[in-house]
């Protein structure tokens, strides 16, 4: 197995790359890391502010709903 690491772009949705002339023929795995794309917690952050959890008192309120519907799925608490 050999690692690189290499610059792409992205246009409509497809990515292209350059690589060195031996990985020219088969398959690769890709990772790919967006630096300018907001991270998936300020994602979630910015839906719950919107929906009104906008203080650390109401995401702690929010979260023990969530455990007390999870618990009650499994049957644990009626």
């Amino acid at each position: 197995m050999r690692i690189i690491q290499t610059k792409g772009t992205v246009k409509n949705g497809e990515v292209k790359i350059t690589v060195p002339p031996e990985f020219s023929n088969g398959e690769v795995d890709i990772i790919l890391v967006a630096k300018n794309e907001p991270h998936e917690f300020e994602i979630m952050r910015e839906i719950a502010k919107a929906k009104g959890y906008d203080s650390q008192e109401k995401i702690l309120d929010l979260i023990k709903k969530v455990k007390l519907e999870m618990l009650q799925e499994k049957d644990r608490i009626k």
